[in-house]
């Protein structure tokens, strides 16, 4: 077992967890032939093989799940381990402090916060309600540590600050599935026009929001909104009592109650929610973070193209 590397259990657990080669490379950020390879030489390494393939599936052979059960232990004990070994070295408190606008409903934040928590069971997490320019001042100045949002304009110069793309997503409308679009594969902006509008507050991004408008205009009619809010989960609510239909990212409708349709629309701007942190972090805790936040966010990305009918790994 002398010729086992770490990276190639860590694949092995991503495919285990998948199912799907395509998928897992996405998550594991190699190519799909690269991840092949490794599974491949980590058969011939354990002398079993350890997944069965054809052309419509992936499934494990029942050597393949005796392994993931026991790697999946052995990753848990390993964390574990870092964890007492920090805790040990450093007796500091363990904060996170995130900037981002709730609104958005960034379906990859939740499960990187329960996993950092795995990994820290003592973790505080602190929110604090600002869009991505406001972030950026509030990480030059310490007050949050990571932040998430769509930018509207660049870094600061300097090189103090970094931005990673997470998440790329188009615009959707969401309705009962009893709405007359609802039947429908894909809309146009004009298909607004007669539609009573649900969006969020202008005081959620004021750039965003006035482009919509613009957006429509331009398409030649006037949006007719009837309520504006400040929580994605209330516009929703709204939709299911029948009060109109809600505009927004696709992303913020990634996960939705029953009798609800998501409709993608042509003709808005696609959004990139970007990640920003301080270039010189060396906290350990917000590494990591950064680190299980970049492969939630590929996880999410994977469904929104499953949503959009984009093809894998585009």
């Amino acid at each position: 077992m002398r010729g086992v590397e770490l990276r190639q259990l860590r694949y092995f657990s991503i495919l285990a967890k998948e199912l799907h080669f395509g998928r897992a490379a996405e998550l594991a950020f190699v190519t799909q032939p690269a991840l092949s390879q490794q599974i491949a030489k980590l058969e011939e390494l354990v002398g079993v093989q350890l997944f069965m393939r054809d052309r419509r599936q992936v499934m494990l052979t029942p050597a393949g799940a005796a392994l993931r059960d026991g790697i999946d232990k052995a990753f848990s004990q390993i964390e574990l381990s870092l964890r007492l070994a920090r805790e040990a070295g450093d007796h500091q408190e363990f904060v996170v402090s995130i900037g981002l606008v709730e609104y958005t409903n960034l379906p990859f934040v939740p499960p990187s916060l329960i996993r950092l928590q795995s990994l820290y069971p003592d973790v505080k997490i602190v929110r604090h309600e600002m869009n991505a320019a406001q972030q950026y001042e509030a990480l030059l100045k310490h007050q949050i540590d990571v932040g998430f949002g769509v930018p509207v304009v660049p870094l600061p110069p300097g090189g103090e600050l970094r931005g990673e793309p997470l998440v790329s997503s188009g615009w959707a409308l969401l309705m009962r599935d009893d709405h007359r679009l609802a039947s429908l594969d894909r809309l146009r902006l004009d298909d607004l026009a007669a539609e009573k509008l649900i969006i969020f507050s202008r005081n959620v991004n004021p750039p965003l929001y006035d482009s919509v408008v613009d957006l429509c205009r331009g398409a030649g009619f006037t949006p007719h909104f009837v309520y504006e809010t400040m929580q994605a989960q209330m516009g929703m609510t709204l939709v299911e009592q029948g009060l109109g239909v809600m505009l927004g990212a696709t992303y913020v409708f990634a996960s939705l109650p029953a009798g609800l349709r998501c409709v993608p629309i042509d003709g808005f701007n696609e959004l990139t929610v970007h990640q920003f942190y301080r270039a010189d972090e060396a906290n350990t805790l917000i590494l990591d973070f950064i680190d299980v936040a970049n492969e939630e966010a590929r996880r999410t990305q994977l469904r929104l193209n499953a949503m959009a009918g984009t093809p894998e790994g585009a």
